[in-house]
């Protein structure tokens, strides 16, 4: 551990983390934070507290990351976006076929029967 002169009490740690004074003393005792224990009280520094909240933070978003992309959301993910692209490629397919029509049929409708003359209803 650093210099006894940056080491800050548990009260002052839980003040900068946010943690209760006995949790930081679990983390001490535990090897997570380093710490050392003079008399009855542990003490620590600010540098560790920072360490390990930053590594915590880390670790968290790891995991988000590995939960979001689990296998079983993957694979619904990937079912969802195909059936949408399905969807809406015939969705579009019938749209356009509706529309647009084609240049034969038109020239026919503009030919009529009775020697060329069109009506206009």
């Amino acid at each position: 551990m650093e210099s006894l002169k940056k080491a800050i009490s548990l009260n002052q740690a839980a003040e900068l983390s946010g943690y209760t004074q006995d949790y930081l003393g679990y983390l001490i005792r535990t090897g997570e934070i380093k710490g050392i224990k003079k008399g009855r009280a542990w003490f620590t520094t600010e540098e560790e507290v920072k360490d390990y909240l930053f590594k915590k933070k880390v670790r968290h978003q790891e995991f988000a990351i590995k939960d979001f992309f689990s296998p079983t959301r993957t694979k619904k993910i990937i079912i969802a976006a195909v059936i949408i692209f399905i969807g809406l490629f015939f969705l579009l397919s019938s749209l356009n076929k509706s529309k647009v029509a084609p240049a034969k049929e038109i020239n026919k409708g503009a030919a009529t029967s009775d020697g060329g003359s069109l009506k206009i209803n």
